[in-house]
């Protein structure tokens, strides 16, 4: 693989600054009006649209841009992209004609040949959503210049999920929320959230489980709704989570977090068999609480880079080599030991 290439995927995800918003993704469903949708369509169909969106591409765009296909990918570089939040992990399976298109400098992203034709898609901080929207709605309007999307005057843009339907725009956001978990008031927030139209899905998006205090946040249905309305919908929702857990900080047990880090840290220190990964988010999300607690000093997008850098595939590519789970366990703990020195309660 291009060194370019993996650095762009090991940079990845983009970082929000703060202790509760981890970066937001504003991603547009598109499919080509002359193709059945992708769970109709055969091999060569798939291949053909692959190529006409490179072509169209070239057309409109002039700027670097990577094809990634996913029949050429290794199983490792794949999960390594699942795990930075770059493809879905239903796009890592095998299948007709999957290609990831990112452009470098812009960081636009499409997949082709996932659940429809195209799924473009941008990333950022969250206060910037309306300026994302404006990066990807001119390069989706551009786009339409040379490839014919579906699209009904009275639903608009046709999509393979229902939920899509109309503008086809989806965001989402990650968010830390501890705060709001141990003062048991993170159901009352779920509730608000469905009521206003918004669903909560896993760490890595739908049909995916959550790990420690870490939630993802998107829109709902969008039918019905323009893109101006999506956005502000959602910066709202955002705004309010965002305010009831910082006002849930009072009701936090200090004494209790403090004594969990402890025993976190002192496990890191003592310990000699390895740790899992669950173990090793709970901790890490302990220290991203003392973070804002005020209880540690630490740069907190260390602690949230440090995340991805202790997942699976990330500790296989920097042994390059498929490592067994006890392995990761141990290398694990030594990479928490060596970047956690000098972090104390």
């Amino acid at each position: 693989m291009d060194d370019k290439l993996k650095n762009l995927i090991l940079n990845e995800p983009a970082l929000s600054n703060g202790l509760i918003d981890f970066s937001v993704r504003l991603r547009l469903a598109r499919n080509i009006s002359k193709y059945p949708f992708p769970h109709q369509l055969d091999e060569k169909q798939a291949e053909n649209i692959v190529m006409e969106v490179i072509k169209a591409l070239d057309r409109v765009f002039d700027c670097t841009y990577f094809v990634i296909k996913m029949r050429d990918t290794n199983r490792l570089m794949r999960e390594l992209m699942v795990e930075r939040h770059i493809i879905s992990p239903e796009f890592a399976e095998d299948g007709f004609g999957k290609t990831l298109i990112w452009f470098v400098e812009s960081g636009m992203r499409i997949l082709v040949n996932e659940e429809d034709h195209l799924r473009i898609s941008c990333y950022g901080e969250v206060r910037n959503v309306r300026k994302l929207w404006e990066d990807i709605d001119i390069f989706d309007t551009n786009l339409a210049k040379e490839l014919k999307f579906a699209f009904d005057k009275e639903f608009g843009y046709l999509t393979s999920c229902p939920t899509n339907l109309g503008p086809g725009l989806r965001i989402s956001s990650i968010m830390f929320l501890p705060s709001l978990k141990a003062t048991r008031k993170i159901n009352n927030i779920f509730e608000l959230i469905y009521r206003l139209g918004c669903v909560i899905r896993g760490f890595y998006g739908e049909g995916s489980s959550n790990f420690a205090n870490f939630y993802q946040i998107s829109s709902g249905s969008v039918l019905g709704k323009t893109e101006k309305e999506v956005c502000e919908n959602f910066e709202t929702i955002i705004s309010v989570i965002r305010q009831q857990e910082i006002n849930a900080i009072a009701g936090v047990n200090v004494s209790t977090v403090k004594r969990n880090i402890k025993i976190f840290m002192d496990r890191i220190a003592s310990c000699a068999s390895g740790i899992t990964l669950n173990q090793a988010i709970n901790g890490i999300s302990l220290l991203l609480f003392g973070k804002k607690l005020g209880i540690i000093q630490v740069e907190e997008n260390i602690l949230k880079r440090l995340i991805y850098k202790i997942m699976p595939a990330s500790l296989s590519l920097e042994a390059k080599r498929r490592l067994e789970p006890e392995e990761q366990d141990a290398i694990r703990l030594q990479m928490l030991g060596n970047i956690l020195r000098g972090v104390y309660v």
